[in-house]
């Protein structure tokens, strides 16, 4: 795999702060839209940090997600495969 793109769209710029801002807005704004909580969003994103196929700071390259959005739904998953490291021991 390379390392320097993202799998779904095979962007090699990174997106900006504003620009993932913006993503979660929208998804969080939608009705019927579950939320994690603060914590466990929190948690998530340290977890994709520091996983190796997190990519320019948003992305997984794994599934192409932009991971403080997918990680911010109460129901999201982390593609990781095997098993999801975001699963709680």
């Amino acid at each position: 795999m390379n390392t320097n793109k993202c799998r779904k769209c095979r962007a090699e710029k990174a997106l900006s702060n504003e620009q993932i801002i913006e993503m979660v807005k929208q998804v969080t704004a939608m009705k019927g839209v579950k939320l994690a909580e603060q914590s466990e969003y929190e948690r998530r994103i340290e977890i994709c940090r520091l996983c190796e196929y997190f990519f320019a700071g948003s992305t997984c390259k794994l599934c192409g997600c932009v991971m403080q959005v997918r990680a911010r739904l109460s129901d999201g998953k982390c593609p990781f495969p095997g098993k999801s490291k975001w699963a709680k021991k």
